[in-house]
């Protein structure tokens, strides 16, 4: 039985283990803002194109 309880030491320590969970979160957290951004632009740089368009097409006309 000693030889089974020195086996099971090893995998408590790497179960036990999160010195990479808390960098994995960030990555995650960080490329979920990224998405959001990216998608953000994605979904508003036509409307903003056309306000400038307005603008300039109104400041060029007077």
């Amino acid at each position: 039985m000693p030889e089974r309880a020195g086996t099971a030491s090893p995998i408590r320590r790497f179960a036990a283990d999160v010195r990479g969970a808390t960098s994995i979160e960030y990555a995650l957290i960080a490329g979920f803002v990224f998405l959001v951004a990216v998608g953000s632009i994605r979904l508003y740089a036509s409307r903003v194109g056309q306000v400038y368009a307005t603008i300039g097409n109104t400041i060029s006309q007077n």
